[in-house]
């Protein structure tokens, strides 16, 4: 297998912007529109490119010159290549450094230490609410997520109401 470009390389025009380039493997239409409509609310300059499946995210990483992404966002329960399998992929043959967060629903320990032990930057669950969403959004894409410790792992549950 050919070596994949470099993802710390930065396209001019984008960093002309103030904005970085998102990825978000995503197969439900709701969550898109709401993970779209967050990122308005953010009033940046953030660009979005969606897939509907993890192996589509994958494909486009390796063909990405020279726009590739500052930061990637995986729903876990996806067809064809769920998120955990995509994440893998890109540690592997990608990037051990591209920020890539789970962005799911479950909220179970097993699956947050699984993404923790393939090289997660980080576990989110998504959200009940828009305000909710564009916080977190607003606070993980705030952090500049290159300068962490390999080590370090972000971790926000939505508490269950009681």
């Amino acid at each position: 297998m050919e070596p994949y470009p470099n993802p710390q390389h930065k396209d001019p025009a984008r960093e002309q912007s103030n904005g970085q380039l998102i990825f978000l493997a995503e197969d439900d239409p709701d969550d898109i529109y709401l993970f779209e409509r967050a990122m308005k609310e953010l009033q940046t300059k953030h660009a979005l490119s969606v897939f509907r499946n993890g192996q589509e995210l994958f494909d486009a990483l390796r063909v990405s010159k020279p726009s590739e992404p500052d930061i990637v966002f995986l729903d876990i329960n996806m067809p064809v290549q769920n998120g955990l399998e995509c994440l893998s992929n890109i540690r592997k043959y990608y990037s051990k450094v591209l920020p890539v967060f789970l962005f799911s629903t479950a909220q179970d320990r097993l699956t947050v230490e699984d993404a923790r032990k393939l090289g997660a930057t980080g576990y989110l669950s998504k959200p009940s609410s828009m305000e909710d969403l564009s916080s977190l959004l607003s606070s993980v894409l705030a952090i500049n997520w290159c300068t962490r410790s390999a080590n370090d792992f972000y971790v926000h549950l939505q508490l269950a109401d009681t």
